[in-house]
């Protein structure tokens, strides 16, 4: 009961942080098909992909295909949703926020990448580039590369560079 009351919150978390400012419904959708759309969301995290981040993911494509299902598995939504699914940058915040909220909990292994939002980019010193536009990998991985320098400088792997650059967001 426990687990579940968790997961449960910490996926309210996750779409909270990957739809916040994202605008991905049509002003026609209603609640009720928004409920579906979140719920569809939930199961095929947690039962198509997070089985994949059982072991580690090493290999940066297959972390990347995993984004792009999990943004073709919004098309049957298409109706609700502008542009007919979910972008890129909305696919990267959903897995990668539920996977550093699974990792942080011992559930899985490190994940191979961070959320990537303006606030990360800031903390990097990089240029902005909004995350809610990006409708493919590229500008996403232009920003998970350049951390990838910085993590390397400071010994870190991506995901603890983030969580520690997060963590002292209230702080500076």
């Amino acid at each position: 009961m426990k687990k579940e009351f968790i997961t449960n919150e910490l996926f309210t978390l996750t779409i909270g942080g990957a739809f916040q400012r994202a605008k991905i419904y049509k002003e026609t959708a209603s609640e009720k098909e928004r409920v579906k759309l979140k719920s569809a969301l939930k199961v095929y995290l947690d039962t198509v992909l997070l089985p994949k981040y059982q072991n580690p993911v090493s290999v940066e494509h297959i972390h990347i295909t995993n984004i792009k299902a999990l943004c073709d598995c919004s098309k049957d939504f298409e109706d609700i949703l502008n542009n007919g699914q979910i972008n890129f940058g909305v696919g990267q915040r959903l897995l990668n926020l539920y996977l550093k909220y699974q990792w942080c909990l011992g559930r899985i292994p490190e994940p191979p990448h961070f959320p990537v939002d303006r606030i990360i980019q800031e903390k990097l010193k990089l240029d902005i580039v909004p995350w809610t536009r990006f409708v493919d990998e590229k500008p996403y991985l232009n920003i998970i590369n350049a951390a990838r320098k910085i993590a390397k400088e400071r010994n870190m792997s991506l995901a603890e560079l983030e969580l520690d650059l997060f963590n002292r967001r209230n702080t500076n």
